[in-house]
């Protein structure tokens, strides 16, 4: 561009300077106008050279850029259509760095997260185990307590271990469903037999509304069975003492409906867009009181994406939460016959 600029401050000088000499020539007929042109050629040429290349070059250095960056695409626009560009380009990279930031901050996030997930159960076993070795313990009873909690913790340890290895995998698209016809009746079922001891603990009735007597859909069974199963743990987990968790399977054209509600503490509007989240805690200290990896949710939501389909959630506090979610059928769904 300082090229440019110099050629055309150059020759706009020459043609300036020019017109001096003439104008000169006529008007005093003396050759002592061929000094002050070539005065006034310097000084006009550096004049037009900084005028040019500060005021006007910065405008067209932007467009000069565009130009040789996509010339084909650039070659019979106007300056306001490219000034126009310009701006949608200065607009897409802010939102970009947007973007960026936002996906920083939750990085961190998730990091500190991470970081007070293992720490917790890693100090337990550490404080238990330094207890064991430091103090002889001649209480048999104290002895296995002890080491009961200690299994207890290595155990949480491995499953947040496993919980991250899932997501991960998910994420990456390293799993390969094992997708094939099954019967979400059954399954559903299963789900409430498996989580009805813990239900039983905190007094939550288990119910499961449902028309069809079996109902064929496609789909990784293993990993519908670990959504279902961690929706259900979360609603008993934050359900009202005396409270209740449903299931229920609506029969649709094209797929089946699953819902799994219930009628619990129920979760602030505000948080509902990050509920999936990897480690998000609605309410942090009832959170990890209760228990779990906080993955579980985020879990969920990378299977269905597995599975084109979304996971939905709609909530009221102190009224429930119903999360829901769709499965295409299988063919003959009604007919349906699995062996399990």
């Amino acid at each position: 561009m300082k090229k440019e600029s110099l050629i055309i401050a150059l020759g706009s000088s020459f043609l300036i300077t020019g017109i001096i000499y003439v104008l000169g020539i006529v008007l005093f007929n003396s050759t002592i106008s061929l000094v002050i042109a070539l005065n006034d050629f310097a000084i006009c040429s550096i004049t037009v050279y900084f005028v040019y290349y500060i005021v006007v070059g910065r405008r067209l250095r932007a467009i000069h850029s565009l130009i040789a960056k996509n010339p084909k695409e650039m070659g019979n626009t106007s300056l306001d259509s490219v000034e126009e560009r310009i701006k949608t380009l200065l607009k897409e990279r802010k939102e970009e760095l947007e973007k960026i930031d936002k996906l920083e901050r939750h990085r961190r996030e998730f990091l500190d997260n991470v970081s007070h997930e293992m720490k917790t159960p890693v100090f337990h076993i550490q404080g238990y185990v330094s207890t064991l070795i430091e103090n002889h313990i001649d209480d048999p009873a104290m002895e296995k307590r002890y080491l009961e909690r200690t299994e207890k913790s290595a155990e949480r340890l491995i499953h947040i271990l496993e919980d991250l290895d899932t997501i991960s995998q998910l994420e990456a698209k390293e799993v390969s469903a094992d997708i094939e016809p099954f019967d979400i009746v059954a399954l559903c079922e299963e789900v409430l037999e498996s989580e009805a001891m813990d239900a039983e603990e905190k007094d939550i009735a288990l119910v499961f509304e449902n028309k069809m007597d079996k109902a064929g859909v496609i789909g990784d069974r293993f990993r519908i069975k670990q959504v279902l199963v961690n929706l259900t743990v979360n609603s008993i987990k934050y359900g009202k003492k005396d409270g209740k968790t449903t299931i229920r399977l609506r029969n649709e054209p094209e797929t089946i409906y699953v819902e799994v509600a219930d009628n619990g503490i129920g979760i602030a509007k505000e948080h509902l867009s990050r509920l999936f989240e990897r480690f998000y805690r609605v309410d942090k200290g009832r959170s990890r009181e209760q228990g779990g990896t906080g993955l579980g949710l985020s879990i969920v939501k990378h299977i269905l994406e597995a599975h084109h389909q979304q996971i939905h959630v709609s909530s009221v506090e102190g009224e429930g939460t119903t999360f829901s979610f769709r499965l295409k059928k299988a063919p003959h769904h009604s007919s349906f016959s699995l062996s399990i």
